[in-house]
């Protein structure tokens, strides 16, 4: 007994060496990529942050030690800062949630049996693929909006009702869904702020879901059949196999599409803290960059750091076994 016992441990430990140099393989390159080109910058950008950064007319630059004077005027002179911090932390948290159900929404669609599904699919991924190009200027100088309000003959007023073109985006009106959203169906604060943000960022949503969809889709193609066959044969509705099926097969993919989006709206560069930290850079105070970044970063980390502990609580791995 003690023999095969040593022995059925010593083929497992085997398996499991095998598998981790497998794995540790596949992340060669990422691992490799990590130290030699991002380590050195992140280095330098702790270096930065504790030293006034002097640019040389004739190249170069200077540095002179200040310890954590560029921390402390960040966060105890700067009047911005912190303001620009929490409402970036703040509009992550509400565009996360509306991102994830929206991508999922959209990849449970997209993957029922319908006419023109390749076509339906390039239609929500080419926005990610055009994002740095002409949509995104599109977006930024809002070209469309302009080219409307200026085509003679057309009574703004009397086409989208009366609205305040400065309290708008797009066509919705802000204050008019405040209002609506608070009278008629009598919604709190916070909902409303939720609401109004979905509606006013539409674009932005859909612009930024299409990764996140591509990832549920692979997902919900890789469920068997079978099982929804099974679950179908006991009595379950399709909204039963949504919540006791997909939901939990799709909970891993969930987490990384939650992590994907945190990052992706951190480093999105059109957000608060992300315009200061280019135009302290713009401005020659590269230490302040600096130190905004690394409080930025930690601030990240943080947010990532929380949502992994409580997410990896409730992800269910089909056919995961106990090594």
């Amino acid at each position: 007994m003690d023999k095969l016992s040593t022995d059925k441990k010593r083929k497992k430990s085997s398996l499991i060496y095998n598998r981790d140099q497998k794995g540790w393989i596949f992340v060669a390159p990422m691992v490799i990529g990590f130290l030699g080109l991002f380590l050195p910058v992140f280095i330098d950008s702790i270096r930065y942050a504790f030293h006034q950064v002097a640019i040389q007319p004739g190249g170069g630059f200077v540095m002179n030690f200040v310890g954590w004077d560029n921390f402390h005027h960040m966060l105890r002179v700067d009047p911005y800062f912190l303001w620009h911090l929490e409402a970036s932390a703040r509009e992550t948290l509400i565009n996360l949630g509306i991102i994830v159900v929206f991508s999922m929404f959209v990849a449970v669609v997209l993957n029922s049996k319908m006419r023109g599904r390749a076509f339906f699919r390039a239609i929500f991924f080419i926005p990610v693929i055009l994002a740095t190009g002409i949509i995104a200027r599109i977006d930024a100088q809002n070209s469309i909006m302009h080219a409307y309000l200026n085509v003679p003959g057309i009574d703004v007023g009397a086409t989208v009702g009366a609205m305040d073109v400065g309290d708008s985006q797009g066509i919705i009106s802000t204050l008019a869904l405040r209002q609506y959203l608070m009278q008629i169906f009598n919604f709190n604060q916070t909902l409303v702020d939720m609401t109004v943000n979905a509606a006013n960022n539409m674009y932005g949503v859909v612009n930024a879901a299409g990764v996140q969809i591509l990832i549920f889709l692979a997902g919900l193609q890789s469920i068997s059949p079978s099982i929804y066959e099974a679950a179908k044969m006991e009595g379950c509705s399709a909204w039963e196999s949504f919540w006791k099926i997909t939901l939990p097969l799709l909970s891993p993919l969930i987490f990384t599409n939650v992590i994907y989006t945190i990052v992706d709206s951190f480093t999105n560069p059109n957000n608060r803290i992300m315009h200061s930290i280019r135009g302290s850079m713009n401005a020659g105070q590269y230490g302040h960059a600096a130190a905004a970044t690394w409080v930025y970063f930690l601030v990240a980390v943080v947010i990532i750091g929380g949502f992994s502990f409580f997410l990896k609580r409730v992800m269910f791995y089909q056919g995961r076994r106990d090594d």
